[in-house]
């Protein structure tokens, strides 16, 4: 497997990541597979998880592929089992999983309450879904390690998109709780809030052409994030002995978008 400087970070531990079947999920976990992590791929749908499992096998890792619904604690518990059955623990949580109507513009009187507790029950009720099974095999880890996807929306608020900025607000709360919580049982709990050209961001500027040159000016690095090798490696790098001592921190991962604004 071709693998990068931090060939040796992650070697002989284990990560499960939700939502990995595509796009930015994807990206983390070949990234940590990339530093020797075995990966264990929650996907909603198995195909596409088994699609990212293939990704990495190719390269020479280590990986499972498991049909999961974060929205239900038993799956994401029989994940965890799995991962410690299949690679003797768990020492990396990732959770990325969000719904699909997330990034779809939306004012909040259009929203009913199906459509608020759909998204909240995939991002913020799988968070803590994520954290209640993990707990126990992270605590186990000698360097337990959970990563929360979060985003700038929770921070500085998202005109039409007011159910996504209120959970990814969430998720900053439940990092830093978590943090305070897990601390004196030795794991660390962290949230980055990425920005990446996906697959569905270059969809939207393929409709609109118009928005993207002014987007972009925004960033000073003047580009989106590549979902493995901006994206994927920060997580990896979070993940690895280097971060031990950083907890409960919510890190920009997004060529300055966030102080640009």
């Amino acid at each position: 497997m071709k693998q990068n400087r931090q060939a040796a970070t992650l070697v002989g531990k284990t990560a499960l990541v939700t939502g990995a079947g595509g796009g930015v999920g994807r990206g983390i976990a070949l990234a940590l597979a990339e530093v020797g992590a075995r990966v264990v791929i929650a996907a909603r749908r198995g195909a596409t998880g088994e699609e990212t499992a293939e990704l990495i096998r190719a390269e020479g890792g280590e990986a499972l592929a498991l049909e999961v619904d974060v929205t239900s604690l038993e799956e994401v518990r029989r994940a965890v089992t799995a991962a410690q059955v299949r690679f003797g623990g768990l020492d990396i949580l990732v959770h990325n999983a969000t719904h699909g109507a997330s990034g779809h513009p939306k004012q909040l009187q259009d929203f009913d309450d199906a459509d608020w507790d759909a998204q909240v029950a995939v991002d913020l009720a799988g968070a803590h879904h994520c954290a209640v099974a993990a707990f126990a095999a992270l605590r186990a880890s000698e360097c337990g390690r959970m990563i929360l996807l979060c985003s700038t929306f929770g921070l500085h608020g998202a005109a039409l998109n007011p159910a996504y900025a209120a959970i990814k607000g969430g998720i900053r709360g439940l990092t830093k709780a978590l943090a305070r919580e897990w601390g004196p049982s030795g794991i660390t709990v962290n949230a980055i809030s990425p920005s990446a050209l996906t697959a569905a961001s270059e969809a939207f500027f393929a409709t609109q052409p118009q928005l993207y040159d002014s987007y972009i000016a925004n960033f000073p690095l003047g580009r989106m994030g590549h979902e493995r090798n901006d994206i994927g490696r920060a997580v990896a790098s979070l993940c690895g002995p280097g971060m031990g001592y950083v907890t409960g921190q919510i890190i920009q991962v997004d060529g300055g978008l966030y102080t640009a604004g």
